[in-house]
């Protein structure tokens, strides 16, 4: 069978694993220590615990079942995350024992290297099978049962990316088209599987009628191939699906990207806190002070401006800047526009570096809000903007953000015409859909770089 040997991959990869793991952490510690106490029974209990916390990790991340379909960002993304709670668990160990281990000055330079082995050895795993399956090998052979728009994505998927190690055979349709592929009708799938060897069938169930799904049914029950089902979602805009069952009924739930997930909101909760923290120290505490002298010197109200906006699953919170306009009744209703008047002069600059969003890191703290995620707006704009965009809504499944994905590629300040917002929901959604931890540590420093050369969108 070509694709038999997908079954190794995930045992090579994890073997790599654990010999990188004790070779680095076990047989170094005892090369260091250089005697005979390095097996006693405390530290076997050291090195099991070890390698069950890698294990388990592994496994939580989901990292135990590389296929032929992970992509290198999903594959380092898990790894960071694992090698980030490895650490974390690491330290925890000799917080509760008195175990001797490596010199703490070691630690760093251990978990680096460790790192930088893990994932060259994952990439070069990646790439050899890469290289193996472009040459032809480790190949699934499929077709596809069901001629529509979606089908023709997915035909497209397996002719454009043949290191993915799939065959298209043909598809199977109403109608015959040689140039799409479609090889059959549906009374001709029978004789083709008879004669021909398939490792996988991917079935849409939309385009098909219910008779001939019947049959269609009836007939690839007798073949011991894998059966896929691509189902038309419609215009629904999250891509984490998952199988459940109610009882007997299977359904399809839709999840709401990766931060639907509680140890991806841990560890983004984790960093925002540290973040959060790290802003009002170091920053906060002394730009604070020269706000409130520049408003003691001036007549245009406090230091702290706070708006209600709206937040995770439309709650309502409290934003907090520093302000920089007038007081006038137009605030929670008007956005700063081009020479606004209300926009004072110290606030003009705030404006253009964003030093007045900084007070908001007290709304991370508190949990309103987070580093990076979609912008909040004014209530009555949420208003407005639900009833015109499609898929508005879904941006307050997750908390906004102090920055996002929309402003770094410079949709922020005034919203001048549909298309603005509409562009600006789409890289919204498409942050909720791909969220990562690095995600978020590159929108940040995209937001560095924009906030040192200026946006002319800030006024």
């Amino acid at each position: 069978m070509p694709g038999t040997y997908s079954r190794y991959i995930p045992i090579i990869s994890i073997t790599g694993d654990f010999a990188l793991l004790n070779t680095l952490f076990v047989a170094g510690f005892c090369f260091q220590r250089g005697d005979g106490t390095t097996f006693a029974a405390n530290y076997l209990l050291f090195y099991t615990y070890l390698n069950l916390t890698w294990l388990i990790l592994v496994f939580v991340f989901r990292a135990n079942k590389p296929d032929r379909n992970t992509s290198k960002k999903l594959l380092l993304s898990a790894y960071v995350k694992i090698i980030v709670f490895f650490f974390f668990l690491f330290l925890v160990y000799f917080q509760v024992t008195s175990l001797s281990y490596f010199p703490r000055y070691l630690i760093k330079y251990l978990f680096i290297l460790f790192f930088t082995l893990l994932i060259s050895w994952k990439f070069l795993l990646y790439y050899a099978f890469y290289l193996y399956r472009k040459q032809g090998y480790n190949f699934r052979d499929v077709i596809i049962l069901g001629n529509s728009p979606l089908t023709m994505d997915l035909r497209r998927y397996f002719n454009q990316n043949k290191w993915h190690g799939y065959r298209l055979l043909g598809i199977f349709g109403e109608d015959l088209d040689i140039e799409k592929q479609v090889i059959g009708r549906w009374n001709e799938v029978d004789d083709f599987m008879k004669q021909t060897h398939v490792d996988e069938i991917y079935i849409a169930p939309d385009c098909i009628p219910e008779s001939v799904m019947q049959e269609i049914t009836s007939i690839i029950s007798e073949y011991p191939v894998k059966i896929n089902f691509l189902p038309d979602l419609g215009r629904f805009s999250f891509k984490t699906t998952e199988l459940v069952s109610y009882g007997s009924l299977p359904l399809i739930q839709i999840h709401q990207g990766p931060l639907s997930y509680w140890y991806n909101r841990i560890v983004k909760r984790a960093f925002d806190i540290v973040l959060a923290l790290l802003m009002i120290v170091v920053v906060l505490s002394w730009t604070t002070g020269i706000m409130y002298l520049i408003s003691r010197l001036s007549t245009y109200g406090s230091v702290f401006f706070r708006q209600k906006r709206t937040g995770i699953d439309g709650r309502e919170f409290s934003c907090i800047k520093f302000r920089t306009m007038k007081e006038n009744p137009d605030s929670d209703l008007k956005q700063a526009t081009m020479n606004d008047s209300r926009v004072t002069n110290i606030g003009k600059f705030l404006r253009k570096y964003s030093l007045d969003e900084l007070p908001q890191f007290f709304n991370v703290l508190m949990g309103d809000m987070s580093v990076v995620g979609p912008r909040p707006h004014m209530l009555a704009h949420t208003e407005q903007y639900r009833k015109q965009v499609k898929s508005y809504m879904i941006r307050h499944t997750v908390k906004p953000g102090i920055t996002g994905l929309a402003q770094v590629h410079g949709y922020r300040g005034e919203i001048r015409d549909f298309q603005d917002i509409s562009n600006r929901v789409t890289f919204d959604v498409q942050y909720i859909e791909l969220w990562t931890f690095n995600l978020d540590l590159k929108i940040i420093l995209l937001t560095l770089w924009v906030l040192i050369r200026g946006q002319k969108e800030a006024y």
